[in-house]
Formats: C-alpha cells, structure tokens, sequence
C-alpha cells in the first residue's frame, strides 16, 4: 500500500480541522445553554428583590407611621436615671404576679440604638410550671407600662413534679427625655 500523498495528508487534515471546530462548536452551545440558564435564575432572583425593595419603598410612610406609634408608647426616663432598678422591680413583679419564681436576675449594660435605650436582663434561674411560665411571658409582651422583648428562652424539667427550671434573655426597651 501506498503511503498517502500530500494531497490526501491536506484533505484528512481540512477533515480533521472540520470536525474538531464541530466538536467545539457544539461544546459551546451546551455549555451556552446552562449558562443562560444560570444568568435567567440570577435574573428572576434579582428581579424579585427588585420588586420587595419597591414594594417596601413605597410603604415609607406606613412603616414611619407605625415606628411613630410604637416610639409614643414607649417609656421615658429622665436624662442620667439608672433603668435598671425600674425594670427588674417590674419584671420580678409580673413574674410574682403570675407564680414564677426567679432565683437570679441580673442587667447588663444600657445600649442605645437611634433613639431607642435598650437595658438587657437575665433571669439567670428561675422555676414554674408550664402554663405560669406562658402567663409570664404573654404578661411581657402585654405590658403597658414597658416595652420587654424576650430574646432567648431555656428550659428543662425541674425536680419538683410539673415545674419547669431554665433562663430568659430580655431586652427592655425605653427612651430618655433630652
């Protein structure tokens, strides 16, 4: 058998060339085709937010409205006067009043966001039964005279038969008058 000549040595070259910008080519549209995909999911996700930043944007008013209510109800402190005192007295109140037994109770230190003073305090321990300590919580969250945000709630059953033992982060919201 002859060896190939150049003539045939330039067409199964031409040929090879062919099919390997075939091979590409069709390479590219597969991989066009998820990267479309890919750009039109980024597309409906950003066009979604698009839409609740507007829509949000719109309600301006509304919500100024409503944080102008909520900031009127919210108490005030004299410039300089310690809160502490103030808010554990009452939450150790409303506990009594509603047969939660606190064991430890301690505040941190005022931190202020805005016009909002936040005070956060520990019941470190305290003992109940189940339907006090919902009593006590729903007594917190309508309260008239404070504005108290229960931040975390531990609990774990306790030796006394029925009662429960376990912690409660609050955070106590006020205002101090300029």
């Amino acid at each position: 058998m002859n060896a190939p000549g150049l003539r045939e040595k330039a067409a199964i070259a031409i040929v090879g060339v062919v099919i390997l910008y075939a091979v590409a080519v069709a390479m590219w549209f597969m991989n066009a085709e998820s990267s479309w995909k890919r750009a039109a999911k980024r597309y409906d996700t950003a066009a979604g937010k698009y839409e609740k930043e507007k829509k949000l944007i719109s309600e301006t008013r509304k919500w100024d409205e409503l944080y102008e209510t909520e900031k009127a109800a919210m108490p005030m402190f004299a410039a300089g006067k310690a809160t502490d005192t103030t808010w554990r007295s009452r939450i150790e109140q409303l506990a009594k009043d509603n047969l939660v037994q606190i064991y430890q109770i301690e505040h941190g230190k005022e931190v202020e966001t805005g016009d909002v003073l936040q005070l956060p305090i520990e019941i470190k321990s305290f003992e109940s039964s189940l339907e006090a300590l919902v009593k006590f919580m729903h007594a917190l969250d309508s309260a008239d005279d404070g504005m108290f945000d229960v931040k975390t709630l531990s609990v774990k059953p306790s030796n006394k038969k029925g009662y429960l033992r376990g912690a409660i982060s609050l955070t106590c919201a006020y205002m101090r008058e300029e």
